[in-house]
């Protein structure tokens, strides 16, 4: 198996992570050598994302960002429901392509 070295730009934001800790190390010595940067440590937070890292797996959210929303539109106290639809319910391509109004019931 290959060491692999992952590396996302987004405008002046760099994430990057390896299976080999050396890799990561060296890519940030190379970075910091060209381009005036600093090391922030473990990703917590990106674009609206959570991210939680264990030893094993990496869990993406957006608790956070729901939350926000909810308290942008003064609904921080509304009460939980249940997914409006049915488990044996199926859903499949919309193969007519029929456009839909994106704006049709949003009170803002």
């Amino acid at each position: 198996m290959h060491d692999i070295l992952l590396v996302q730009i987004y405008v002046d934001d760099t994430i990057f992570g390896s299976t080999n800790n050396s890799l990561c190390k060296e890519f940030s010595k190379d970075m910091q050598s060209e381009f005036e940067m600093s090391m922030m440590g473990e990703l917590n937070f990106f674009l609206g994302l959570q991210i939680k890292q264990t030893k094993n797996r990496i869990f993406i959210s957006q608790a956070k960002y729901c939350k926000e929303l909810l308290n942008k539109f003064g609904m921080e106290n509304s009460k939980q429901m249940a997914t409006p639809i049915s488990n044996a319910s199926y859903l499949d391509k919309d193969e007519v392509n029929q456009l839909v109004d994106i704006k049709k019931n949003i009170e803002v």
